[in-house]
């Protein structure tokens, strides 16, 4: 037996005997022995779970697209590329010869190199032209068969999911038919989204209604594909890509146009469709809104209670809706461990959260900005900027005065449930360690707030909350994450499509959209008011808003604003530094003071709504064009 083969078997053998949370953290072979691999039931179930593991790794912060590729999280001052590659990708440093984020290709980052989401593919029609192979050695025929038929659904929604993100990145793409190497020429756009969506309708007629045990969350069902079906065909009815003049030079060797240029309003109303029948398909199979239904385990203290008092219910709805582990609400989430070194929990919980020293974990550097700070609505459920109760002018001044008798500045005051369970800001309350709540004190100096400007710290001057679980620990001795799956799509994101669907396809909402954006936001302790008399573009820019407030830190940005054609106008006043407040201010003067941060640029040009395709691959296939602007 050659040195290749024993390793092959024998890292079929550990994924054998890894728990089904763990199978995403499989690092496959890409020349595995097949006749080993499809044995028996046993292995060729493994062979399964490797098809798995080229899913994105959204706890990984640093170099996957998403949760910090927009100005929703800063870095510390004097974080470095080279460690951390979202730093040099909001710089807009990537290009043809160096993409940085890379799923076509891979990602490289920090002497780290992923397998492509192409690779994947390929290992998906590998375990799809061999499964027949394998002979079952411990279950029946009977029951063999029909865990067969799963596992040939997974597969192939898997070779439709990881060419759906390559479409989210790059439009157009190469679809691969087999697992050989052809040189295939991109598909259209409608091309490509059709044969995505028909690989899609192949699953859905072979996978599990649902996962109800535990040993299989994370593994796909008829309730996930129609809802990655349904986002796909959102995709493709949005502004980037219908009607966007922008591609009309983006052309096959043929001079075919690969993005066609006229807008056709009937896209809307496919996406409204599949979005309809994924949404009641998923509600069929006890999925519903999250609410917290436990005792309040946090906030006795009245100091730090007091900006939720009156809403409670809401605030912890809210809190924990993206960490309460495998709730009703989450439809499909990444089982992948939360890896310390990359984690975004260990890089945001702030410093001094208890007796934990400032020379330890937490490193407590990885915070938000103000940009996040002011998109969230009023206590009324209106835009600050709209509601006439503010009480203070929306400008600069307004916002970062602090009240007579207030600890903390306007901005932080009266703003709905959301905010306050997804910030936190000096003076605020923070959870951690079960059922404690800390108040921050993030001035300079304070006990959270910056030592040096060369040590790691909250450089924004505001933590995150959402994406952090308070049953983490972080004492005088100990530091430990509390692990959660990472919520991939969950209902409130299917309710707010329809809603900008149907917004869009007849420019008001149905009754459907008008119960799906009531429910989302009545959960959040909001009224429908902010949406009453809407229409049109109005009603459009404020489901829109809706999304990014309900789904922030969720890795939505990245492609919502992307497909909204809103990327350009957003970032633009981030292009010298992404704002926050004076990390070197201590007192409340100098500390609450709209700052640029120098060192921190988010830089977007037109070009990047869709990612450069490597060089080398335009070199190796003839048949392959390169995106506009690159």
């Amino acid at each position: 037996m050659n040195m290749d083969m024993k390793k092959i078997i024998s890292v079929l053998l550990i994924s054998l005997s890894l728990a089904a949370c763990n199978y995403l953290d499989i690092v496959p072979d890409d020349t595995p022995a097949l006749s080993d691999a499809f044995k028996n039931e046993k292995t060729a179930e493994s062979f399964l779970y490797t098809c798995y593991s080229y899913q994105y790794d959204y706890f990984d912060f640093r170099g996957t697209p998403g949760l910090a590729t927009s100005n929703e999280l800063v870095c510390a001052y004097h974080w470095t590329s080279q460690w951390f590659g979202c730093v040099e990708f909001n710089s807009g440093v990537y290009s043809s010869s160096n993409p940085l984020m890379n799923p076509w290709g891979g990602f490289t980052y920090y002497n780290y190199e992923s397998p492509s989401l192409y690779q994947g593919i390929r290992q998906c029609y590998i375990f799809l032209n061999h499964i027949d192979e394998a002979v079952p050695a411990t279950i029946d025929a009977n029951t063999y068969a029909t865990l067969k038929n799963y596992w040939i659904g997974e597969a192939k929604f898997l070779i439709a999911y990881y060419h759906q993100l390559l479409l989210q990145c790059y439009g157009p793409i190469v679809f691969m038919e087999n697992e050989t190497e052809e040189r295939y020429p991109r598909l259209s756009l409608d091309e490509s989204v059709d044969k995505i969506a028909g690989m899609y309708d192949e699953a859905i007629g072979l996978l599990p209604a649902s996962r109800t045990q535990k040993s299989e969350y994370g593994r796909v069902s008829k309730t996930v594909a129609k809802a990655l079906k349904a986002k796909l065909l959102l995709y493709a009815a949005s502004p980037l890509f219908n009607g966007n003049q922008d591609y009309k030079v983006l052309e096959d060797k043929e001079g075919r146009q690969l993005i066609s240029q006229a807008y056709d309003k009937e896209k809307w109303k496919r996406a409204m469709t599949a979005i309809d029948e994924a949404i009641t398909f998923a509600k069929s199979q006890g999925h519903g809104l999250y609410t917290f239904d436990k005792p309040d385990p946090f906030g006795q203290d009245p100091a730090v209670k007091k900006y939720t008092e009156g809403n409670r219910q809401a605030y912890l709805n809210c809190r924990m809706v993206l960490v309460d582990d495998w709730n009703k609400e989450i439809i499909w989430a990444s089982t992948r461990s939360e890896n310390n070194g990359n984690s975004p929990q260990r890089h945001a919980v702030p410093k001094g959260i208890d007796t934990r020293s400032s020379g330890s974990d937490p490193v407590g550097g990885l915070g938000t900005t103000l940009t996040i700070a002011k998109i969230f609505h009023t206590g009324n459920g209106l835009p600050p900027e709209e509601d006439p109760t503010l009480g203070y002018t929306w400008d600069a001044e307004g916002r970062m005065t602090v009240p007579a008798g207030a600890e903390t500045c306007n901005l932080h005051l009266n703003r709905e449930m959301r905010f306050y369970a997804a910030v936190g800001f000096d003076r605020g309350p923070y959870e951690f360690n079960s059922d404690s709540t800390y108040q921050l004190k993030l001035k300079a100096g304070e006990k959270n707030g910056m030592v040096s400007k060369g040590n790691d710290h909250l450089y924004g001057g505001y933590a995150v909350k959402k994406i952090i679980s308070p049953y983490g620990i972080s004492t005088g001795t100990q530091w430990q994450m509390q692990q959660y799956c990472y919520p991939l799509i969950r209902l409130a994101d299917l309710y707010l499509q329809y809603a900008e669907a149907c917004a869009e396809y007849q420019g008001s909402l149905d009754a459907k959209a008008q119960e799906y954006l009531k429910s989302v936001r009545e959960r959040a302790g909001l009224t429908m008011n902010y949406f009453e008399g809407k229409s049109g573009d109005a009603l459009v820019t404020a489901i829109r808003r809706e999304r990014m407030i309900e789904l922030a830190f969720e890795s939505q940005w990245f492609f919502d604003l992307r497909r909204w054609k809103m990327a350009e106008e957003w970032f633009k006043n981030d292009k010298d530094g992404m704002w926050g407040l004076n990390d070197e201010g201590t007192n409340n003067t100098t500390f609450y003071k709209e700052t640029q941060l120098d060192t921190q640029p988010f830089v977007f040009n037109k070009k990047n709504y869709l990612l450069p395709i490597k060089l080398d691959y335009i070199n190796a296939n003839e048949n392959l064009v390169q995106n506009t602007g690159y």
